[in-house]
């Protein structure tokens, strides 16, 4: 892959080229929950995280699960992270701040600011979060740490 740098600057062409895979079935990974958990992430996180594996190289997409009465743990990261609340209702603490969700809710985490989601209820929460780890870890500036 070529790697551009200031002195390409006029070299930025006047059309688009749609990168398309050859097969279009890589856009697309269907069902995701259905498949396993990634170990070694679940492992961190203290509960399923399945991750879908679609080929961006600036968004990621992983579907997690907060299990009745629990919480995950406390961290922070470089990159940028929108989560969707599909079901179950509880709150976060950013930054020492706690804010309140429930099932439909839209949550931001600055970067790098810790942050912990917590379930003090008998249903499990789930949630979808998006975020832009792949282009921070093409560029060498993701950064994950647990508290």
């Amino acid at each position: 892959m070529h790697r551009y740098n200031a002195k390409d600057f006029a070299r930025v062409g006047d059309s688009l080229r749609p990168r398309m895979p050859a097969d279009p079935e890589l856009l697309i990974h269907r069902n995701v929950r259905g498949g396993p958990a990634d170990p070694e992430f679940a492992q961190e996180r203290g509960a399923a995280v399945f991750v879908a594996d679609i080929p961006s190289e600036k968004y990621s997409v992983t579907f997690s699960e907060i299990a009745p009465f629990g919480q995950k743990r406390n961290h922070r990261h470089s990159y940028d992270a929108i989560t969707i609340f599909e079901a179950g209702e509880g709150y976060s603490v950013i930054e020492g701040r706690k804010v309140e969700w429930k099932a439909g809710d839209v949550l931001m985490i600055p970067v790098w600011a810790w942050h912990q989601h917590f379930n003090p209820n008998p249903e499990a929460v789930r949630y979808v979060t998006f975020e832009n780890a792949p282009e921070l870890l093409n560029s060498g500036l993701a950064v994950r740490e647990e508290a």
